[in-house]
């Protein structure tokens, strides 16, 4: 769970203790479509951000009236200014928000219910992160946003010759509100190029955003998330990317805009079936605690999910000092999946043998300063089942790094993957770091460097230098 969804659940539970039930809406409180700076809740939430002296709510175009919001870019506002007066209420005491103002805040939040509901899903807040600021209202229950993803790689130095590969991805994302406590989200993604793994052997991956997935165009995800009890209960059906919600961490967990090899992006002892059918369900028993469990096709599809499904268990745990945070997952699972035959009926997957398999690990970053971030994973599973049984990563980010460039990123992350004896002599090592340059607030470019040790874990290969570029249009 991210830090903004638990400070807005916190000041919730505060707003309920402390003003009640929320009373029924004035008139002059109920928010249209397209929302201007003279719309009575925007005048309010302007007040209040002044009273207490928090920047950044409005942008300085909405309030001289250029710009308009819609209900849901409303919320995300209402969130924000949400958390920051928590963090208020935390450093000076209950007494530093006056009541009158949460029950304000309260009754905006009422008429925003449904908008406050996609805000505070994992799915949006990825979006809100990774695909641009805002969403585009369709009509007043869709939403729209997206992003283009272009990588080039290319090897270096390589005998007898090097190579090189272009892969291209978009995602359009569509946002339902299906009702008060419903939302669904259908992600239409396009993909081009199976870029340099096809040329590299490698377990690692060093193009997460390719995989192999060919010229194609599919709902990569289709799913409804029905919240409960104040978010405390949460639970998710359809299509589904199972480490969307499990293996996650806050540095190393997305190609198209951090580590872009995929032993980066998630554990790679963590066998996780493709994004297919299935469910997950997230219980928050306390404010920093969150358990999780989830369950999906072993192959992807629906074909006996029962016999050969992924079963998975994680359990969360935030930590907050002062206003660093840190985040420690531990996990346990059980995959059902038969291993993968080519035509001569040979293995061609990592797993080997036809077995319920376990899987466990762990994955925890934490921030030293309000700059730098710490991550580090841990994965471990059947010796027997699989060609791979174990994985570790470690790494850092730092933003700001070039003066007056704050939301430029540095990061640089290491990591090895274990194999039986005989038939994986050596681990295979990858270090990778990347500059990810802000061009603009929808643009990034991003230079990566990727150095391939021993592999496959092979000892006689040639070590591989490679070279990239991303580049990542959100909107």
């Amino acid at each position: 769970m991210s830090f903004r969804k638990l400070i807005a659940v916190i000041t919730a539970l505060v707003v309920l203790c402390s003003a009640g039930q929320a009373m029924a809406l004035h008139p002059e409180l109920q928010v249209p479509d397209i929302v201007e700076a003279k719309t009575e809740a925007c005048r309010i939430m302007s007040a209040i951000a002044r009273k207490y002296a928090v920047e950044g709510v409005f942008s300085k175009e909405f309030e001289e009236g250029k710009q308009c919001l819609n209900r849901v870019e409303l919320a995300a506002s209402l969130e924000l200014l949400t958390e920051k007066l928590a963090e208020r209420v935390v450093k000076e005491g209950s007494s530093a928000v006056a009541r009158e103002d949460l029950d304000k805040l309260a009754d905006i939040r009422e008429e925003l219910r449904a908008e406050m509901l996609l805000v505070n899903t994992r799915t949006f807040q990825q979006r809100n992160e990774l695909l641009g600021t805002r969403l585009h209202p369709l009509t007043r229950n869709i939403s729209l946003s997206g992003d283009l993803v272009g990588v080039f790689q290319s090897s270096v130095g390589q005998s007898p010759r090097d190579h090189s590969a272009v892969v291209g991805r978009g995602d359009l994302v569509f946002n339902f509100r299906v009702g008060e406590n419903t939302s669904a989200v259908i992600d239409v993604e396009a993909t081009g190029g199976d870029g340099i793994d096809t040329k590299i052997s490698n377990f690692s991956g060093l193009n997460g955003v390719a995989g192999s997935t060919g010229d194609r165009v599919r709902f990569r995800q289709a799913w409804v998330e029905h919240s409960m009890f104040d978010d405390r209960l949460v639970a998710t059906i359809g299509k589904i990317d199972l480490t969307n919600y499990f293996d996650s961490n806050a540095v190393a967990n997305d190609e198209n805009s951090q580590f872009l090899s995929a032993a980066f992006v998630n554990a790679h002892s963590l066998a996780v079936p493709d994004i297919g059918p299935g469910l997950r369900i997230s219980a928050k028993p306390a404010e920093s605690l969150v358990f999780s469990i989830g369950y999906g096709s072993g192959d992807g599809t629906t074909d006996e999910i029962l016999d050969h499904g992924f079963g998975i268990a994680e359990l969360d745990y935030q930590l907050k000092i002062g206003e660093l945070e840190g985040n420690y997952r531990i996990y346990g699972a059980l995959d059902g999946a038969l291993p993968e035959k080519g035509e001569a009926n040979e293995v061609t997957s990592d797993k080997q043998i036809r077995k319920n398999s376990y899987n466990a690990g762990f994955s925890i970053d934490q921030q030293l300063t309000d700059r730098l971030t710490l991550f580090a994973r841990y994965g471990l599973r059947d010796r027997n089942a699989y060609l791979t049984y174990s994985s570790w990563s470690a790494g850092l980010q730092y933003s700001g790094i070039v003066p007056g460039r704050p939301d430029d990123i540095i990061a640089f992350a290491y990591g090895q993957i274990l194999g039986k004896g005989n038939d994986l002599p050596a681990q295979e090592k990858l270090a990778e770091w990347y500059y990810k340059v802000k061009v603009s607030e929808k643009i990034d470019v991003s230079p990566v460097i990727q150095y391939l040790i021993d592999p496959a874990g092979n000892p006689a290969a040639e070590n591989v230098v490679v070279l990239g570029i991303r580049s990542q249009v959100s909107f």
